[in-house]
């Protein structure tokens, strides 16, 4: 069935596109087309939407993600992107979950360092995310200094 078919009612095609295309293989070669209704919905609708990509069978890296954003909703991107500088698979974690104090800080430094680097490679964030308390609030003092992101993880 062809995406205009799905509905007439942009939020409901939206959501109907979404899980159209959660399982297909080429799902970041198909981001635009999935995501084409974006400016006409509101934050929260996209919010849950790119949530619910992330849970799917399909990983869609956050470059992609937010290369997309910029194409198709370029005056929201940084309202959007600021929800989710933390992977946004983190912001859908269920309620009520109890985080070790070394995710909860893991998630803060991330967030740090996202908005004043940008966005983290994938291999760096999986190294914050398995890293100890203690590594974890070095890398923090260094971060105050660091002119770049390898000077934080650089040993001395």
């Amino acid at each position: 069935m062809g995406d205009l078919a799905l509905s007439t009612e942009v939020r409901l095609r939206a959501f109907l596109k979404t899980l159209k295309y959660i399982r297909r293989g080429d799902l970041s070669d198909r981001i635009d087309v999935l995501l084409a209704e974006a400016s006409a919905l509101d934050e929260k609708d996209l919010f849950m939407i790119l949530t619910y990509l992330d849970k799917g069978s399909t990983a869609l890296n956050h470059k992609v993600m937010r290369e997309a954003l910029l194409r198709l909703v370029p005056n929201q991107t940084e309202q959007i992107m600021g929800c989710i500088t933390q992977p946004y698979y983190d912001k859908g974690k269920a309620e009520g979950k109890v985080e070790g104090q070394a995710e909860g800080e893991a998630k803060i430094f991330t967030r740090l360092l996202e908005r004043r680097f940008g966005t983290l490679p994938d291999p760096l964030r999986d190294r914050i995310f398995a890293a100890d308390v203690g590594s974890i609030e070095a890398w923090v003092e260094r971060a105050f200094d660091a002119s770049d992101l390898q000077s934080i993880f650089d040993s001395n």
